[in-house]
């Protein structure tokens, strides 16, 4: 911690609760778009992770957000699950209607949002939010308000929206810098003198979008001039440029100012590799703290100095949020446990406790024989590997949920015109269907992928919009991670994810993880994309 920090810290809350907004800011990233699987999975990782609060999403959405803010509010969670809702009364019944812990209820206030987007008066804004603040904590004991735009709000107006809100109910206030045109000090100074003219109960949170860079910076600055809540999403995915990075306000909070939180910190990259895979956005190499490169070290002196003592030039140890060393430095340090094709399941159990690895039984056998079918074929796994293996094997659909399942595929390729033909089966209403097709490519992936998507004839053509692979570790025998995303001719998007230390094998499982994704989603839209009457907001 830099001894200049302790200048500030005494005006840190007593505790800083996490407000995450993954599931709803976080995807309205463009293309970015969970399942019900992927939500309920992302909900009970960041209940194990710490997270206080949990905005599901905005049920009147859809009706896919509405059974997904339902059912998450079923799963018994310690942290609160919580809705978004316009002040209307249709957007508030439809929280209520989905059982949830708490509402998050928001209107603009900048005067350009006033007269270009709601065409209303400050004083009927004002009636709004008495009216239908008030309706809600009717119905709840914990309503946040947010004043969007707030910070291209005038202050005096913004302060007596927020003392209106409270007057009518609200607990808790939100102030959004919606747009991410404030700065630190500026933000600070919003914050300070709300701080000032809200009741001391009343616990102020922070919204920062990251147009300018700014978003974690503008969030600290907030927590220090009073703010108790902070909002956030991982990896900073949201609109545009995102909001500030759950891994960055998290992690400084704790190493650099010292704070109080409800965190697990030995769980975050952990959870930051499942949104990962989920959100289809890869990680930057750059990326602060979970990012490739951030415990590497190239540099002589560095690494030098490293081997000494990693803190010389580490912020903080990477054990400390579970990120595993991968690099050369990892044996020397060690900081790296390597287990191998002789390692007992009962080791193996335990190495998965110690990297935040959940699974089911039938789960972990299969990450088992993964691990001893990699030990095979080369002495060392690390930590990286092992983690690749059981986030590709969690994340996958069980078998009997799944709707297509992959039996044969022979590939031919090399001085040939490389060629392909798959078996799959495919569930439909009365029963499963044997489909054989082949197809030549410009190689074997692409050969392989073809003939998979050939099969799905009677769903009209599906494009392979994009597709990427990258090498978790290095070496020729490295894990191979697919990341693909395909859309059908009705505009419905999925992607899908796979690993396998076979390039060909790891392509072919990744389509079919993105073909299952897809089948499920057709068969609850009846085919057609969704298309919600409003778009989401940016708060």
């Amino acid at each position: 911690m830099s001894p200049h920090i302790e200048l500030v810290r005494s005006k840190l809350p007593e505790h800083v609760y996490f407000f995450d907004t993954t599931m709803r800011d976080g995807e309205q990233t463009p293309e970015v778009s969970f399942t019900l699987d992927e939500k309920l999975k992302i909900a009970q990782q960041f209940d194990t992770l710490g997270i206080d609060i949990i905005e599901a999403g905005m049920p009147v959405v859809s009706k896919g957000d509405f059974e997904a803010c339902k059912q998450i509010s079923h799963l018994g969670l310690k942290a609160q699950v919580i809705g978004l809702a316009r002040l209307n009364k249709k957007d508030i019944d439809d929280v209520v209607a989905a059982d949830m812990n708490a509402i998050h209820v928001f209107i603009a206030t900048s005067d350009l949002h006033l007269r270009d987007k709601l065409k209303m008066t400050r004083e009927q804004v004002i009636a709004k939010i008495t009216e239908m603040v008030a309706y809600a904590k009717s119905h709840f004991n914990v309503v946040e308000f947010s004043a969007e735009d707030a910070t291209r709000t005038d202050l005096d107006f913004l302060i007596k929206a927020n003392l209106t809100a409270v007057q009518a109910g609200a607990t808790r206030i939100n102030i959004p810098d919606t747009v991410g045109t404030t700065t630190p000090k500026a933000f600070g100074y919003v914050v300070s003198k709300n701080r000032e003219a809200l009741p001391k109960d009343v616990k102020i949170c922070v919204h920062c979008h990251n147009d300018f860079g700014l978003a974690v910076a503008n969030s600290l600055a907030g927590i220090e001039n009073g703010a108790e809540v902070v909002h956030t999403t991982f990896l900073g995915i949201g609109e545009r440029a995102g909001n500030a990075s759950f891994e960055q306000v998290a992690t400084a909070l704790y190493a650099l100012y010292g704070a109080k939180t409800s965190i697990k910190y030995k769980e975050l990259y952990k959870t930051s590799k499942l949104i990962e895979r989920f959100s289809n956005i890869k990680i930057p190499v750059q990326f602060p703290l979970i990012g490739k490169n951030a415990f590497r070290h190239e540099s002589g002196i560095h690494a030098h100095a490293v081997i000494q003592n990693p803190r010389t030039y580490e912020p903080l140890t990477p054990e400390l949020i579970g990120y595993p060393r991968s690099d050369e430095l990892a044996d020397i340090v060690a900081q790296s446990i390597t287990i191998g094709k002789h390692t007992g399941s009962h080791s193996l159990k335990a190495k998965l406790d110690e990297l935040g690895v959940t699974c089911t039984q039938e789960q972990f056998t299969d990450i088992f024989e993964r691990l001893k079918a990699l030990g095979d074929k080369r002495k060392k796994i690390g930590d990286i590997d092992l983690i690749t293996i059981a986030n590709d094997v969690t994340g996958r659909l069980a078998q009997q949920d799944k709707t297509v399942i992959l039996d044969e595929l022979t590939v031919l390729t090399g001085s040939v015109t490389p060629t392909a033909t798959a078996k799959i089966r495919v569930r439909l209403d009365d029963g499963w269907e044997q489909r054989i097709d082949s197809s030549i490519g410009v190689g074997p992936v692409d050969a392989a992928v073809k003939a998979i998507l050939k099969t799905f004839k009677e769903i009209g053509k599906i494009e392979l919009m994009e597709y990427e692979i990258e090498a978790v570790t290095g070496g020729t025998d490295a894990l191979g991670v697919t990341t693909i995303k395909i859309k059908d001719e009705n505009g419905i998007v999925v992607s899908g994810n796979a690993a396998h230390e076979d390039i060909v094998m790891s392509s072919v499982q990744a389509v079919m993880n993105a073909l299952n994704k897809l089948m499920k989603m057709r068969k609850k839209t009846n085919g057609t994309a969704h298309d919600t009457a409003e778009a989401k907001p940016s708060i």
